[in-house]
């Protein structure tokens, strides 16, 4: 064999053994939402991009979740994309991995945009009123000519994520730091950036149902629905000013503003947050009440003032006033002599 038909062996070997298609893929964005319902499940939405700079085609990705068993969620608002795909389960050892084939192979140079929901069973562990989630981010694999690589990494990856707590847990310690524990929806929700999270990170999170919290979360939910009725009122031209009023109190008292219940329970002093949940309470109570009382009370519209110029007097005066010495003037002049 010479040496050219050696090098050429050689080549084949290596082409057949790493395809340059699987090291094309490049994961330009990995968003999750997760939400941790009240009975331990987890629901997860994964938003992802994957582009395609090479010159091979793409036929999928595959991810693992730490789960025991997965229920895919296909509707237009959990998995989708424009191109489509086809998810497939496999039982591995740390979990289910999630193979998503797509319809069509990722050609040179497309981008392809899509979503994937599940739900997740032991995923999360939940102890009486305790939780803990793990959710690692190892990327995912790309899937080309029947195998599977670790994908690349752009750059500028968009990394982001956000946990769901049940209504009224607490997040008692939490890592990676998160950019913000925002109140959200009634719920805590930890959130992340690129900033602060990377594909090889673990999020770990444990957090505990806290009445006080619990207490926070039904007023602001009375108050969200109260709020959506007073807009409707308000657009069919009722009015519910007075409710209205009531019901920014409440919010103030309850959530927005620095001396609330909710700024209280972030400082750890509960005496205080129970006492302004009480004042958001009474006002919403006042809220409620007025707005049942009055909110059938159309706005009566402001009626315009006319205003009638004053007819200056002074014409008709003077046309009297000449009539009269016209006759005296006549009477005087025929009047006979003594």
């Amino acid at each position: 064999m010479t040496t050219n038909k050696v090098f050429v062996f050689i080549f084949i070997i290596m082409l057949t053994a790493f395809p340059a298609s699987a090291s094309d893929a490049t994961l330009n964005r990995w968003v999750i939402n997760v939400t941790l319902n009240e009975d331990g499940i987890v629901d997860e939405l994964v938003q992802v991009e994957i582009g395609n700079p090479g010159s091979n085609p793409i036929d999928g990705f595959s991810f693992v979740v730490p789960a025991s068993n997965v229920t895919v969620i296909y509707d237009l608002d959990h998995t989708f994309s424009s191109k489509g795909q086809v998810v497939e389960q496999l039982k591995v050892q740390n979990g289910i991995k999630l193979i998503v084939n797509f319809d069509s192979p990722l050609n040179s140079g497309e981008t392809w945009n899509g979503r994937i929901g599940f739900r997740a069973e032991n995923f999360a562990k939940k102890s009486g009123n305790d939780y803990a989630l793990e959710i690692p981010l190892n990327g995912p694999q790309t899937i080309a000519s029947g195998k599977a690589t670790d994908m690349k990494i752009s750059s500028d990856l968009d990394l982001r994520g956000q946990v769901f707590l049940p209504k009224g847990v607490e997040v008692l310690s939490v890592t990676p730091k998160p950019f913000r524990i925002l109140f959200q929806n009634s719920l805590m929700v930890p959130t992340w950036t690129p900033m602060n999270l990377k594909i090889t990170d673990t999020i770990s999170l444990k957090g505990s149902f806290s009445d006080v919290l619990k207490k926070i979360a039904d007023v602001d939910e009375r108050s969200k629905i109260l709020s959506k009725r007073i807009k409707e009122a308000n657009i069919k031209g009722l009015d519910v000013g007075e409710a209205q009023a009531h019901l920014k109190n409440a919010e103030d008292f309850n959530t927005n503003s620095q001396n609330s219940a909710l700024s209280f329970f972030w400082a750890k002093d509960e005496k205080s947050a129970l006492e302004f949940i009480g004042y958001a309470q009474n006002e919403l109570d006042l809220a409620e009440t007025s707005f049942s009382s009055s909110g059938n009370t159309p706005v009566k519209p402001t009626e315009p003032v006319q205003v009638t110029p004053e007819k200056s007097p002074a014409p008709g005066v003077a046309y009297l006033v000449l009539t009269i010495m016209g006759s005296f003037m006549v009477l005087r002049t025929k009047r006979p002599k003594p």
